[in-house]
């Protein structure tokens, strides 16, 4: 039978009204956490090679650049006040909320950028590794929050593993380990602050990063030109070099730039989604991708050692994924 006028006049309303199936919550977290951990790797390898490869060594200007690209892709692609039920911080509210984690992470970026001065990017990740510690330890103690007893026994091979990893380090630097630990202490108390903001207010991660951007920028620009000065301009300014290496040094600048906006928005949603604590045990999966990287890449040698640890390191992610949870209260 065929359908009648009025089937086929009433069918556009039934279609509009029919909501396109949404991704599972546990798919989505798996795509986030995967592209999460993809930029991430990506973003320290590129910033390594504009040191080693491009004499590019300036990390608070790099860090600069990347907060650039950050708040202009933020601005253009989702920040907007007219966006459907968006509505902004005022400024005063920004300053009081979203400042204090911004120098935090500033200060964190910084001495993660300079500690990739000394260090390789596999070692520099071994370090990192003690950033779910440093978590659970800022999470216990200022927001009083408690967590079943696996949580805390999770920690010793999660952060036991960085430390064999680091015993037999052939590239060590102690003003590089040392500016490694300090990021990831200032991480630590910069992801509480953030998940804060982002689960307790319902903030979106590209809005977070779009009030974020502009704080940094300011932060990290005026620290470039009180240490580094105009070098780093009249690098990228004048072709000092020949044509071929002066366009890979503004290719390499601008890829590492998207990438560091990239993995800024993924970890607000990584964090959102895990919370803060999840979000750092499972951004240590990514170490060992970083470390094969780093061999191929600038063939820095990886002792048996440091393999042992790794392996110690992702028994402990399994065991908090598995009993690391909250005390509901």
């Amino acid at each position: 039978m065929a359908p009648s006028f009025l089937d086929m006049e009433a069918a556009p309303e039934k279609a509009e009204k029919e909501v396109p199936p949404r991704m599972p919550p546990c798919l989505r977290v798996f795509v986030i956490v995967l592209f999460n951990f993809t930029t991430s790797i990506m973003l320290v390898n590129s910033v390594k090679c504009l040191y080693d490869l491009c004499g590019f060594k300036f990390p608070l200007f790099i860090a600069s650049m990347h907060m650039v690209f950050s708040w202009m892709a933020t601005t253009m692609f989702g920040a907007s006040p007219d966006g459907e039920g968006q509505v902004l911080l005022p400024m005063a509210e920004r300053i009081r909320k979203v400042l204090p984690f911004t120098i935090l992470q500033a200060a964190s970026i910084a001495c993660s950028n300079l500690a990739l001065t000394y260090l390789y990017p596999s070692y520099h990740e071994m370090v990192q590794s003690l950033t779910p510690l440093f978590t659970l330890t800022v999470s216990v103690l200022l927001e009083g929050k408690r967590y079943y007893c696996w949580a805390y026994w999770a920690m010793i091979p999660v952060c036991g593993g960085g430390a064999i990893c680091s015993f037999n380090e052939v590239n060590f630097s102690l003003i590089g380990s040392m500016l490694s630990i300090s990021a990831v202490v200032f991480r630590a108390l910069k992801t509480m602050l953030q998940g804060r903001l982002l689960c307790e207010q319902k903030v979106d991660s590209i809005t977070l990063c779009y009030y974020m951007s502009p704080f940094n920028l300011a932060i990290l620009g005026t620290a470039s030109a009180l240490t580094e000065g105009w070098r780093p301009w009249r690098m990228l300014l004048t072709a000092e070099s020949s044509f071929a290496e002066h366009s890979y040094l503004l290719m390499s600048l601008t890829v590492s730039s998207i990438l560091a906006c990239a993995f800024n928005i993924l970890s607000y949603l990584t964090i959102k989604h895990l919370s803060p604590v999840g979000a750092n045990v499972m951004g240590n999966a990514k170490t060992p991708a970083i470390i094969f990287f780093s061999m191929l890449i600038f063939g820095n040698a990886v002792a048996p050692l440091q393999v042992l640890g790794l392996i110690v390191t992702f028994c402990g992610i399994f065991l908090h994924a598995q009993k690391g949870r909250v005390v509901n209260k």
